[in-house]
């Protein structure tokens, strides 16, 4: 019973010491880019909008007689 415990103690300072180094790892930057900002959004709506209408102009050019 006492060495599942340990175990656990063990388990639980690793984890604690992971967290820390993956938090003092991190940069600014890692987390601008987040998909549900809404710079991002409306920046990605837009290019897909340029996209979209970039493939519709050449199909209709492509086509046209």
């Amino acid at each position: 019973m006492n060495d599942n415990n340990n175990e656990l103690d063990v388990n639980k300072k690793k984890r604690e010491e992971y967290e820390q180094l993956m938090k003092d790892s991190s940069t600014n930057l890692d987390g601008y880019w987040d998909k549900n900002n809404i710079f991002v959004r409306v920046l990605l709506l837009c290019l897909a909008a340029i996209v979209i209408l970039g493939v519709i102009y050449y199909a209709v050019a492509y086509f046209r007689p």
